[in-house]
């Protein structure tokens, strides 16, 4: 039977993914000459990093909670 993750674990797991998607995100944006298509990356990348963003907030709310 698997361990279940730590909740700084799923975290740190969620920043690693979102990274990534960030990183393609970036990346296809770069790629692209398309209108629609840069449109689409904009909001993709807007998205992630506002994930990116509540993550670390959670992260850092729990380091503090850990921390009391």
């Amino acid at each position: 039977m698997a361990k279940k993750a730590s909740r700084s674990q799923r975290l740190r797991l969620g920043l690693e993914e979102t990274n990534r998607a960030l990183a393609a995100a970036r990346a296809g944006f770069d790629e692209t000459a398309d209108r629609d298509l840069l449109e689409y990356y904009l909001y993709e990348i807007s998205a992630l990093r506002a994930k990116h963003t509540y993550l670390l907030r959670q992260m850092k709310a729990l380091e503090k909670e850990e921390g009391l």
